[in-house]
C-alpha cells in the first residue's frame, strides 16, 4: 500500500473498521488499496419513465475501468460516509472499497432526498428503478461492466429484489442482514404488529427526506463527523445499542410530509393487517429459486427481531446450481455505521467481479459462530445433520425438562397498560408472565438451530398475543437474552405446504377467534440461535402477552392485543430444543 493512499481497513496506518471483518478465516489474493478517491455528488440518473434518481459516486482516481458496487435505499445518501451510530448508515464504507479498485454508487430511491418521483415502498416503479440503475452503471465509461451490490438491511433487501429482475450486468449480490418477507420478518411478527418500529420508521424517513442537500454537506456536519470518526469516539459509538430505536428517536423532532409517509404507514399497519396481495407482491421468500447469480446470505445472532430469520427461511430455496455462502455471525457484529464484514465482502466480490481466487468458496457452504463455545463451525445443511430434537415439557412446577407428559397448568394475567391503573391499586394475584427453567446443565451442551414451542393454552379473551423469549441464566442467576418467537392466537392456522417439523409457518390470511376458556394448541416458531450452555447454566423460557418496556429484544415492542384476560398454560406444552453433539 502506498503511504499516500488513505483508506479504512485492518492494517496499521488504515482507519480501523468497527466489527468483525471475516468469518474467522484468512483469504488470499485480495485487492490492495492503491487508489485515491474521486467523488461526484448528486449525480442524476434517468429512469425509464423520465424520473431522475440522485446518487453520490465514489471512484478510484486512476486510469481504466472498474467493477462497481451499487447501494440504494430511501436513506440519505449524504449520510452514508458519516460516523453517526444510526440505522440509516448502512451502505458500506467507500474508503474501504474504492481504494481497492471498486466504484461505489450510493443512490436514493425515487421520492427521497432529492430523487424525483414518489416513493412507493417496494412497489413496481421502485423495482424497475433497480434494473435501470444497475444497467446505467454498467454503461458508464468508468465501469468495466461487472456490477455487484452492497449494504445491509434495506440495502440488502434491494439486492434480493434486483437479482430477481435479472439485469444482465448484475453478477453477484451480498445481501447480509436482509429480509425477503417483510410481513413476517419485520412488520407483523406472528401476526403481531411491530408498532414501535413501524411508527418511527416511516416518520424518520419522511423527516430525513425533507432535509436539503446543503444540510448534510454543511461545514457543521463535517466538523461533527470529524469528532464522530475519531478512533476513540468511533469505537465507543459503533457498539450495538440494546434498543435500536433510542438513537433514532432523538432525531424525530422535525416535521415531515404526510404524503406518502403517513399513507404508507396506514397501508402497512391499518389497511393490510393480514398477508394479502399487498404483502404477497413484496414477499420474495417463494421466489429465491429464480435468482441465477451468486448469493452471500447471512445475519448476526443478535438481530432476532429483524433480519436473523431470513437465511433460515431461504437457504433451502436457493437453486442448487447457484453458488452461495451463508454466515451466521457473533452477537453484536452488526453495528452502525455498518463497517463489519468488509473484508468478507471484498473476498466475495474479488472472486466474482475481478476473477481473483480469494478462497471465499473454500470449505462448506455454511459458517456459523457458537456463542459460549466462542468458535466458528461449518456445515453444508441446516438444520445441522447431527441435530437431536428433544421435547421439554413446561411443567406445572416451573421446571422445563424431559420426561413423561405431566399434568397440571399455570396461569398469568394480561392487563394492558392502556388500563392506566391507579397508583393505589392492589397487586394482582397473578403475575404478567410465566417462567420455566431447566435444571442446571451438568456438562457443556450445545443448542444450535431452530426451536419450536408447541403451546397448549387457553384465555378468557377471544384473542391474545403469545410472546416467547429464551434466555441463558448463569450460575449466579443473571439472565441474558437469546432469541424470541411470536404468535397472535387468532393467526394459529398452519400452512401445511411450507411448514416443517422444526419450523411452523402460518398463512396469516384469516382470523380464527378463540373460544374463551377452551384449551387450544398453538405452534410457535422461535428464531434459531447457537449457544453453548456450560455446567451450572440453565435455559429459561418466558411466556407473556405484552412486551412493552424492557422485555422486547432490540426495543422492538408490539401493539398489545385484546382486553384484560387470564391466560392458562398447560403442562402438556413442549419446547422443542435442538441439541447438537
Amino acid at each position: 500500500m502506498s503511504n499516500r493512499v488513505r483508506c479504512s481497513g485492518t492494517q496499521p496506518g488504515q482507519r480501523p473498521l468497527a466489527g468483525i471483518q471475516t468469518t474467522g478465516r484468512d483469504y488470499r489474493n485480495l485487492s490492495q488499496p492503491q487508489y485515491a478517491i474521486r467523488r461526484e455528488d448528486s449525480v442524476a440518473v434517468a429512469m425509464r419513465d423520465g424520473s431522475r434518481l440522485l446518487a453520490d459516486l465514489r471512484l478510484p482516481d486512476g486510469a481504466g475501468r472498474f467493477p462497481a458496487l451499487v447501494a440504494i435505499s430511501p436513506y440519505p445518501r449524504q449520510m452514508q460516509g458519516l460516523g453517526i451510530p444510526a440505522g440509516f448508515v448502512e451502505a458500506g464504507q467507500s474508503d474501504f472499497f474504492v481504494p481497492r479498485g471498486y466504484a461505489h454508487l450510493i443512490a436514493n430511491s425515487r421520492g427521497t432526498c432529492g430523487s424525483e418521483g414518489t416513493y412507493d415502498f417496494w412497489g413496481p416503479e421502485e423495482a424497475t428503478d433497480l434494473y435501470d440503475l444497475i444497467e446505467w452503471v454498467a454503461a458508464q465509461p468508468w465501469c468495466d461492466g461487472n456490477v455487484g451490490m452492497i449494504g445491509v438491511s434495506y440495502f440488502a433487501i434491494e439486492q434480493f429484489r434486483a437479482a430477481l429482475l435479472k439485469p444482465p450486468h448484475l453478477k453477484a449480490i451480498f445481501p447480509f442482514s436482509g429480509t425477503v418477507d417483510p410481513y413476517r420478518e419485520i412488520f407483523w411478527h406472528g401476526g403481531m404488529f411491530n408498532g414501535r418500529f413501524a411508527s418511527r420508521y416511516f416518520a424518520g424517513i419522511g423527516m430525513l427526506s425533507k432535509r436539503k442537500d446543503a444540510f448534510f454537506r454543511s461545514s457543521a456536519v463535517e466538523l461533527a463527523n470529524k469528532i464522530l470518526m475519531s478512533p476513540r469516539v468511533h469505537a465507543k459509538l459503533a457498539a450495538p445499542h440494546k434498543d435500536t430505536l433510542k438513537v433514532f428517536e432523538m432525531a424525530l423532532r422535525f416535521a415531515y410530509d404526510a404524503h406518502p409517509w403517513d399513507d404508507i404507514f396506514a397501508e402497512v399497519g391499518v389497511e393490510h393487517q393480514f398477508f394479502d396481495d399487498y404483502w404477497r407482491y413484496r414477499d420474495m421468500s417463494q421466489r429465491i429459486g429464480e435468482i441465477e447469480i451468486p448469493i452471500y446470505l447471512g445475519a448476526d445472532w443478535e438481530n432476532v427481531c429483524m433480519h436473523l430469520d431470513t437465511p433460515f427461511a431461504v437457504m433451502g430455496e436457493v437453486r442448487k446450481s447457484v453458488p452461495h455462502r451463508v454466515s451466521l455471525t457473533p452477537r453484536g457484529s452488526l453495528q452502525w455505521p455498518w463497517e463489519s464484514l468488509h473484508v468478507e465482502a471484498l473476498a466475495w466480490y474479488d472472486h466474482w467481479l475481478k476473477k481473483q481466487d480469494t478462497g471465499i468458496l473454500d470449505g462448506p457452504t455454511i459458517r456459523y459462530y457458537v456463542e459460549g463455545a466462542d468458535e466458528w463451525r461449518t456445515a453444508e445443511t441446516w438444520p445441522l445433520p447431527e441435530t437431536r430434537f428433544v421435547d421439554w415439557h413446561l411443567r406445572a412446577d416451573g421446571v422445563l425438562g424431559e420426561g413423561a407428559e405431566p399434568e397440571g397448568s399455570r396461569e398469568y394475567l394480561h392487563l394492558p397498560k392502556s388500563l392506566d391503573l391507579p397508583r393505589n391499586v392492589n397487586a394482582p394475584r397473578l403475575g404478567d408472565a410465566l417462567v420455566w427453567d431447566t435444571a442446571p446443565f451438568q456438562q457443556a451442551t450445545d443448542l444450535v438451530g431452530p426451536f419450536k414451542l408447541s403451546l397448549l393454552a387457553s384465555s378468557t379473551a377471544a384473542d391474545m398475543n403469545w410472546i416467547v423469549k429464551l434466555q441463558l441464566v448463569d450460575a449466579g442467576g443473571t439472565a441474558s437474552n437469546l432469541t424470541q418467537g411470536w404468535l397472535r392466537a387468532s393467526h394459529r392456522a398452519l400452512d401445511p405446504v411450507r411448514s416443517r417439523p422444526w419450523r411452523p409457518v402460518h398463512p396469516h390470511d384469516r382470523s380464527e377467534p378463540l373460544l374463551p376458556g377452551e384449551p387450544t394448541w398453538f405452534e410457535i416458531a422461535i428464531v434459531p440461535t447457537a449457544q453453548r450452555f456450560k455446567p451450572g447454566q440453565r435455559l429459561r423460557l418466558i411466556v407473556t402477552s405484552d412486551d412493552e418496556g424492557e422485555f422486547a429484544m432490540q426495543g422492538l415492542s408490539h401493539v398489545p392485543c385484546g382486553p384484560p384476560a387470564r391466560n392458562c398454560i398447560f403442562a402438556a406444552s413442549t419446547l422443542m430444543v435442538p441439541v447438537v453433539s
